[in-house]
């Protein structure tokens, strides 16, 4: 959400200088899972919320922030509790310095909501476990609240398992899917793949997603949808747990009934340059995807 008109008045007289800020945050939880958000301008997971408008209720923002920033409407069902101090002193990229206290309600959203980004403040969102929050990139004042509304007084270990984070990418034209196998291996080793690879630093994983696409297919696409992320273990074959974010993208005229050979000539690893095969498999099919690949094709469909 842009800047308010009361906070960009108060900007305006003090500048960049330390705000004390009221706030609210909403703990969306659904079974074991709470969902979290990232945004633009942030590597760190974190949860919904934002300011308190002038003579504006509490609750009444907390809905409204989810409103705005996901397009869907929660239902409130009760305060977890009341934060502030040095965990919720933000430094924003323009120079802003803001310290927050917020009220965390327990919330709500319908099961079937599809979760959309209507603000612009958002890239991404996930729900996760408290053992798979453990492992993320978080704001410091995460694991006070999911401590406390997960289970009463207590906090989050940090998991000491490495976590990599990956993009995968659904290409879809016609009812079928992009997928490709490696030639010169056993498929029961390798099996039957789509466009995915590690997130660099430098990059979102959107657009990890469109470089790998082309890197692994010579096809350029782009980005139409985030589909959310999965956690994925990789164990026994590394003692990592790789962190997938799920796109869907599209290609330009795309030829699906072609079938062509792409490759590496020196892989990043140092092995013996390797090819693969690439083609366009029915959706009816795509249940053939190795190693959790197609876990959220559903989402992609719909």
């Amino acid at each position: 959400m842009p800047i308010s008109p009361y906070l960009s008045d108060l900007r305006g007289r003090v500048g960049h200088a330390l705000l004390l800020l009221p706030a609210v945050t909403a703990v969306i939880r659904r079974d074991d899972r709470f969902l979290l958000c990232r945004q633009a301008h942030a590597r760190e997971w974190g949860l919904l919320g934002g300011g308190i408008e002038p003579l504006e209720k509490p609750e009444d923002a907390v809905l409204r922030e989810v409103r705005e920033e996901i397009g869907v409407a929660a239902t409130i069902h009760g305060i977890v509790g009341a934060y502030g101090g040095e965990d919720l002193l933000v430094s924003y990229p323009n120079g802003d310095r803001v310290g927050y206290t917020t009220i965390a309600y327990s919330c709500s959203i319908p099961v079937d909501a599809e979760l959309q980004f209507t603000d612009g403040a958002l890239i991404e969102t996930g729900w996760f476990t408290t053992t798979e929050i453990a492992r993320l990139p978080r704001d410091r004042w995460v694991d006070r609240i999911i401590g406390d509304a997960g289970r009463p007084g207590g906090v989050l270990a940090a998991d000491q398992m490495s976590v990599v984070e990956k993009a995968v990418c659904y290409v879809i034209a016609e009812d079928r899917l992009l997928v490709f196998t490696h030639d010169d291996t056993d498929i029961l080793a390798t099996g039957v793949q789509v466009p995915a690879g590690t997130v660099r630093d430098d990059e979102s994983a959107a657009q990890a997603a469109e470089r790998e696409l082309f890197e692994e297919t010579g096809l350029r696409g782009a980005v139409t949808r985030s589909l959310g992320t999965e956690f994925y273990d990789l164990a026994p074959l590394r003692d990592e747990v790789a962190l997938r974010h799920f796109f869907r993208l599209e290609v330009v005229d795309p030829e699906v009934s072609a079938v062509w050979q792409a490759g590496e000539a020196d892989p990043a690893t140092g092995d013996s340059p390797i090819s693969w095969t690439c083609r366009w498999i029915p959706l009816a099919q795509a249940h053939v995807l190795a190693g959790g690949l197609g876990a959220r094709l559903g989402a992609a469909l719909r």
